[in-house]
């Protein structure tokens, strides 16, 4: 569940000020409802069309069970695109902050990348345990952080903020791509599966209760926001600065309390890119020891022995499990060199990729697993037949196409 919330939140909560200046409060909060309903579905496609595929498995392994090795590269093309510009820019981003706290010379800066990176990568080639405990560790710093910043903002709330309206339809238009992009945890979830030994309950548990937690403090957050400073204020502060100056915001003139706000807003930053970062580079490996897999599944391979039984030796059977080329540094360089190059040679490349992300994220982690899962209902029939209690979305096939169009509507916007 903290690793559902922590990636959630870290992905979509430090642009949300500058998202929401035109759009107001309350049109805010019912977008945030809205697609947090919404993005629930996709991630138990994933649950249900995961669950017959070999351990290890990602989203570009279930699109090569149905589509074979096309479906898999083009699912894997996309993927790498969407991560690698999200590790870049959780590197450059981290690497910034920790570099003005201990006023590292900018000579000295790309250097510092590199030491930056080394011990973040560390952190997920270890073990996805040790991952998951030091997410944990981060996210409830990210709370406390989070707690202090709305503790001095009670007493400046005021209602009239926040019942400003949207300036225009155009501004809740905008608004729609990154407040629809706040919810995409979605690339963890094989990894996630994974790691609840396919546990259909715990999955959705954690989905939706992880999903959850960023839905509130999403709402907390804007409520703190906008009912400090009216919306001139605020479209003034995007405008000008490129984002909101929090401390400043918050404290309302009361200079007492900006060290204390700042030291609260930097623990946050780091807390939730770097929560951010670790599930983002838990999916990243799973799919690169997939795609330097030993051995690949075939198409239609699939695996019910694990969901027959649940002790230790039937979820780790050979069989049942894919077994890859890349060990421990291998895997970190692979995962990590490239990223670490680009952002200190080529920075407007991860810029221009994610100014796609939208786009690629729905059609990769969203579409791409609708489509698959549609397909295997209906020709796999014996899946369902076989395993005795197999986990089963509620929407039917149909359902499930109209979802996927809603979804590429909303990503094209």
């Amino acid at each position: 569940m903290m690793m559902v919330a922590g990636t959630t939140i870290g992905a979509g909560m430090l642009v949300m000020p500058i998202n929401s200046a035109e759009v107001g409060f309350l049109a805010t909060v019912i977008e945030l409802i809205i697609f947090f309903a919404l993005m629930i579905l996709p991630a138990l496609v994933v649950v249900e069309s995961s669950q017959f595929a070999p351990r290890g498995s990602t989203v570009s392994g279930i699109m090569r069970l149905e589509f074979g090795n096309i479906g898999f590269l083009l699912a894997n093309i996309l993927f790498y695109v969407f991560v690698y510009s999200l590790v870049c820019a959780y590197i450059s981003g981290l690497s910034s902050i920790f570099a003005e706290l201990l006023g590292v010379p900018e000579k000295y800066h790309n250097w510092f990348i590199v030491a930056t990176v080394i011990p973040l990568g560390l952190i997920v080639i270890f073990t996805s345990a040790f991952a998951d405990l030091v997410n944990r560790i981060f996210f409830y710093l990210m709370c406390v952080a989070f707690l202090v910043l709305v503790g001095f903002s009670i007493p400046n709330l005021r209602a009239d903020y926040l019942a400003s309206a949207p300036v225009s339809q155009q501004a809740i238009m905008r608004s729609i791509p990154i407040t629809f992009l706040a919810f995409g945890f979605h690339i963890i979830i094989p990894a996630l599966s994974d790691y609840l030994d396919r546990n259909s309950r715990d999955l959705k548990i954690a989905i939706i209760g992880g999903l959850a937690i960023p839905l509130v403090v999403f709402i907390i957050w804007i409520a703190m926001i906008h009912g400090q400073a009216s919306q001139e204020q605020l479209i003034q502060y995007t405008r000008e600065g490129g984002s909101v100056n929090i401390a400043n915001l918050i404290a309302q003139g009361d200079t007492s309390h900006i060290k204390t706000l700042n030291v609260a807003i930097t623990v946050f930053s780091i807390s939730a890119l770097l929560t951010s970062f670790i599930g983002v580079s838990l999916a990243l490996i799973t799919t690169l020891k997939e795609t330097f897999a030993k051995k690949l599944p075939k198409k239609s391979s699939y695996v019910i022995s694990h969901l027959e039984e649940r002790s230790e030796n039937n979820i780790y059977e050979e069989t049942d499990r894919i077994e890859t080329y890349l060990n421990r540094p291998l895997l970190f360089l692979v995962a990590f060199a490239v990223p670490t190059l680009v952002v200190i040679f080529t920075p407007a490349a991860f810029i221009f990729f994610l100014s796609l992300a939208a786009v690629i994220f729905t059609i990769q982690n969203l579409v791409m697993p609708t489509v698959a899962l549609i397909k295997m209902r209906i020709k796999h029939k014996e899946l369902y037949e076989q395993n005795p209690t197999p986990y089963r979305l509620c929407l039917n096939n149909i359902a499930l196409g109209i979802l996927s169009l809603v979804l590429l509507v909303l990503c094209f916007m």
